[in-house]
């Protein structure tokens, strides 16, 4: 996933952020653009929808991690923010990746 971003020209800012109970996969930058991004992989074929897997209490949790990473580093305070999602799925090959940009937002989820 990071190498994917990075071949779309993003910088990665930053890997496992944890704050409080919180984890971001990845952070990363292109342009005037912070992205927040959330990696699902999965090695045998989920039997429910692998989108339904960040549910709204993972987006909360996901928004508040991505506030507490703002006041940590308020550099990137004034940058665009987007949360994106990113599937793996391994249970074929080669394994397929499928981006969800702007998966959701800060008032509210894309899923319900």
């Amino acid at each position: 996933a990071e190498r994917y971003l990075n071949q779309k020209g993003f910088k990665t800012i930053g890997r496992n952020f944890r704050y409080g109970h919180g984890e971001i996969d990845l952070i990363v930058q292109k342009d005037d653009l912070l992205a927040f991004v959330e990696v699902k992989s999965f090695r045998a074929q989920p039997l429910d929808v692998p989108e339904l897997r960040v549910n709204k209490t993972k987006q909360r949790k996901l928004i508040e991690t991505a506030y507490g990473f703002l006041a940590e580093h308020p550099q990137f305070e004034f940058l665009n923010l987007r949360f994106d999602v990113i599937m793996v799925d391994f249970s074929i090959y080669p394994a397929r990746l499928t981006h969800y940009p702007a998966a959701f937002w800060l008032e509210g989820p894309y899923l319900e």
